[in-house]
């Protein structure tokens, strides 16, 4: 075999392995944990988002989150709620909660719910006719 052979079939078998590498891209694209399926949505509500962050700020309504035993995320006052915890290192351990807080205005999540690590927290809620919106990391022990 001389070197014209040889240089062709390393050509096609360079071709077949880059194809193949393709092929495997385009199957996994939707188990990406850091793309957002509502990517460009969240970027066209970003001024409600900025603006019920402010309002939070401003009124005071401001939750205050506790890691010590399982998670509790304590308000000033009775609100409804969404809220989301993502784990950025796996998408399937992601949680959504969604309810009215407790008698003292509390969310409690148990120990066992969410795994040890960290975590990003967003909680959309609304007290009062009014909407408000947290969004923090914590690190669960």
């Amino acid at each position: 075999m001389n070197w014209g052979k040889k240089l062709v079939i390393t050509l096609v078998l360079f071709m077949v392995f880059i194809l193949s590498m393709a092929v495997v891209m385009f199957m996994r694209h939707d188990n990406d944990a850091l793309i957002d399926k509502d990517y460009y949505e969240k970027g066209q509500l970003f001024d409600k988002d900025y603006n019920a962050k402010k309002a939070a700020v401003d009124d005071g309504i401001n939750p205050t989150l506790i890691t010590t035993n399982g998670l509790i995320i304590t308000f000033p006052v009775s609100v409804k709620y969404e809220l989301t915890c993502k784990r950025l290192s796996d998408y399937r351990m992601d949680r959504n909660f969604k309810g009215q807080t407790t008698e003292d205005r509390s969310i409690k999540i148990p120990p066992g719910e969410l795994k040890s690590g960290p975590w990003l927290i967003r909680i959309y809620y609304s007290a009062e006719n009014k909407n408000y919106l947290f969004e923090g990391e914590i690190v669960m022990p």
